[in-house]
């Protein structure tokens, strides 16, 4: 009777472990089918009615957009599932991208930033509510007719709701005279960009302007008599163990090396190198994706109080909760119970990068790339991770092309100037018109309205302009983050 009891326990160990085994093998190769069914299943914007969306090569997108890298992790059940580079972070040494490769993060140094700055508030040391100038010591914000009535606060920087006109910053190159914090505040030489000032009241509009945590940024280093990159790294980097992520400028040479180099849309280095950005709190991260999830984990783990490295889960809560529109403090926040996501994108010269996290479903991507094409790449890589995670978001848009009467198409013929050396040549073909770039290949364009007429590869936007006796002036392009207006000259 023993013997027969103690095969029987034999027999249960062993399926128990055979089990398990094949437990272990069906994930591995659902994420080994994951990973091939995204890297040969990216998605353009649109699709044309009547069709079915095609599937690309991540390889051959990369060509297409000619960008050098891309990076990205990906997050499913509350623990990131896979990690991978493609392409190079160097053309010329052929150094190919990996998992550990660094690049800029451009917006999303507000994410840190941010954290920074609640770890203080947790402490009791500033107040959210409370006017800046409470705080501010090496300069002051002005009295403005605009910020009279209602002083600028920490929680109005945080929610892009500061007042002050739109402006991202463009870095400086390796070797050039670096400002100050209050240069860059006052616009003073060797800062390059105009005085920093108030348009609106503060607390009322949502403009995403880079300009409120150049001020941020002043005021933790006063608060705290500490270097901001010094601040962030003890208060949020070396906590949640970001072992990747630095704001210290220039890099460490043993992050150096694992630095990606940026380029621009026509796949040409960056002169002189990644740029430089003393507005650290507005731009001036290094990271890598699978540390921007790690980061999103701990901001779950922590909201939900299971965690408590850097801020108590009240804050945490209220940094998610969005204040004006869809903005929160640095994310942007949309949906309702498992559809509820928090987002943002960030773009520097060279460089961009893409997080979107689920935090119910436990889910979320961070991309990066080391190109200026390299949001609209991202965005491909996106739907195709949504399509395979099953996400109710981010699906191509399925669109309508119109047949115009053949004179409104005769119309926009001729040619359309941006600069004397930059021209758009268009013609009509059957239902759609044909536009040639000067040193690019022609694209097909759509009507979708009467003026408005779309691409697909690339998704591109582009509006005729008339004067008011009903003539064709111009043009304006839209192309995600870029806009350019050109004028007819034939």
């Amino acid at each position: 009777m023993k013997r027969r009891k103690l095969g029987f326990i034999k027999v249960v160990l062993l399926v128990s472990l055979v089990l398990n085994f094949i437990q272990c093998e069906t994930q591995e190769s659902l994420t080994k089918k994951r990973i091939k069914s995204v890297e040969q299943g990216l998605l353009r914007g649109v699709y044309l009615k009547g069709t079915r969306p095609e599937k690309l090569s991540l390889f051959d997108r990369l060509q297409f957009y000619r960008v050098p890298g891309v990076s990205l992790a990906v997050m499913d059940g509350f623990q990131i599932e896979w990690a991978r580079g493609y392409g190079t972070k160097n053309i010329a040494q052929a150094e190919p991208v990996d998992e550990n490769t660094l690049f800029q993060a451009g917006a999303l140094s507000q994410v840190l930033a941010t954290l920074a700055t609640l770890s203080l508030v947790d402490e009791g040391l500033i107040e959210l509510d409370q006017p800046v100038n409470t705080y501010l010591c090496r300069w002051k914000m002005p009295i403005y007719s605009v910020n009279r009535q209602r002083r600028l606060t920490i929680r109005d920087i945080l929610t892009h709701s500061a007042g002050f006109y739109e402006i991202e910053f463009q870095g400086y190159t390796p070797g050039d005279s670096l400002p100050t914090l209050v240069d860059i505040l006052e616009g003073k030489s060797p800062a390059r960009n105009p005085k920093l000032y108030p348009v609106y009241p503060p607390g009322t509009q949502r403009v995403y302007s880079e300009a409120g945590f150049v001020l941020l940024q002043l005021l933790l280093e006063d608060v705290t008599g500490q270097d901001f990159a010094q601040l962030v790294k003890e208060r949020v980097i070396q906590p949640l163990h970001l072992a990747n992520t630095t704001f210290e400028c220039p890099l460490p040479p043993a992050l150096q090396a694992r630095a990606a180099q940026g380029y621009d849309r026509q796949g040409q280095p960056l002169p002189g190198g990644a740029r430089i950005f003393p507005q650290q709190a507005a731009a001036g991260l290094w990271t890598t994706p699978t540390d921007l999830l790690h980061l999103s984990l701990a901001l779950i783990k922590m909201a939900r109080g299971e965690e408590r490295d850097v801020i108590s889960p009240l804050l945490i809560r209220e940094m998610l909760t969005p204040r004006l529109g869809l903005q929160a403090m640095a994310f942007l926040v949309e949906g309702s119970g498992d559809d509820l996501r928090f987002y943002l994108e960030g773009y520097n010269p060279g460089f961009s990068a893409f997080l979107v996290v689920y935090p119910s479903r436990g889910q979320g991507v961070a991309i990066m790339a080391n190109s200026d094409n390299g949001l609209y790449l991202s965005e491909e890589i996106l739907r195709a991770v949504a399509a395979n995670y099953n996400w109710p978001h981010f699906q191509p848009e399925e669109k309508t092309p119109y047949r115009l009467p053949v004179e409104i198409y005769q119309e926009y013929v001729g040619r359309y100037e941006v600069n004397p050396q930059y021209h758009l040549d268009v013609r009509y073909e059957d239902y759609y018109l044909i536009i040639h770039p000067t040193g690019q290949v022609p694209t097909r364009f759509y009507a979708e309205s009467k003026s408005t007429f779309f691409a697909v590869d690339p998704y591109i936007q582009i509006q005729f302009l008339r004067d008011r006796q009903g003539r064709v002036t111009g043009l304006v392009l839209r192309q995600k983050r870029t806009r350019v207006e050109a004028k007819k000259v034939s």
